[in-house]
Order: C-alpha cells, then sequence, then structure tokens
C-alpha cells in the first residue's frame, strides 16, 4: 500500500477539482493552464535532494527513513511533464523531514501539492530561480 501524493503548477485559474486534474493528467492528456516542465529538470531537483536516489529516468526510486518513495510524472510529451506524483509507504508520513525534503522539492519548482486522501490542494508558491 501505498500513500500518494501529487504535485503540479497552474498557470491560471482552472474551474475544474483537482481530482478531476489528477484524472486527466495522469492520463498523459496535456492540460491548458498547468505548467510544463522538462522531466530532466524534475530529476535534477530530486536528486539534488535526495542525492542517493535511484534515477530510472521515467520514475524515481528512494528508499531511507525506514521506506521508501517512488517518483512518477504525468507527461504532457515525451520529455515534458505536468504533474508529478509521489507514491510513499505508508511509515515514510511518519518521517516529516523526509516528507518535508519531498514537499520543498516541489515547490522550488512552484508546484502546489495536492492530497487526494484529504480533499486539499495546498498554496502554490513562486517558483524557485536555479542554484
Amino acid at each position: 500500500m501505498s500513500y500518494d501524493i501529487y504535485f503540479w503548477r497552474q498557470t491560471k485559474e482552472l474551474q475544474v477539482p483537482p481530482e478531476q486534474i489528477v484524472d486527466r493528467l495522469g492520463q498523459d492528456t496535456p492540460l491548458d493552464g498547468v505548467a510544463t516542465f522538462p522531466r530532466t529538470r524534475v530529476r535534477e531537483v530530486f536528486q539534488k535532494a535526495f542525492p542517493e536516489i535511484v534515477d530510472g529516468d521515467a520514475e524515481l526510486d528512494w528508499e531511507g527513513a525506514g521506506s521508501y518513495f517512488q517518483v512518477g510524472f504525468g507527461h504532457a510529451t515525451e520529455t515534458d511533464v505536468q504533474m508529478i506524483v509521489v507514491s510513499c509507504g505508508y511509515s515514510l508520513l511518519k518521517s516529516e523531514a523526509t516528507m518535508n525534503r519531498i514537499i520543498d522539492a516541489c515547490r522550488s519548482l512552484g508546484c502546489a501539492l495536492y492530497d487526494p486522501q484529504t480533499g486539499q490542494r495546498y498554496g502554490q508558491p513562486e517558483p524557485q530561480p536555479d542554484v
């Protein structure tokens, strides 16, 4: 069992509930009003936050803190993503520091967290310049 969380950056107000946005982006269907990122950029952000992450190109795998997480993507094109999907082992939720690193990595891209377990999409941050 895993606990899935989703991240994307809206470029305009969408009149679609977050769960429908997840469904659409999860089918690799581009959605006007959602930013596109090069998959390579997202992978770099996670590699910086988690240097020991295993990069499988189309997905990233990390083990630690007594658990694991896997990063997948909702693609707009073959190389660009619109949604970042993080599937965590339930015991990872006990590691607040690890969960915050995941959230911070996505926030650096300007992506807001959507947690379908609570039905809440959190505030969208501004992207941080590449450092």
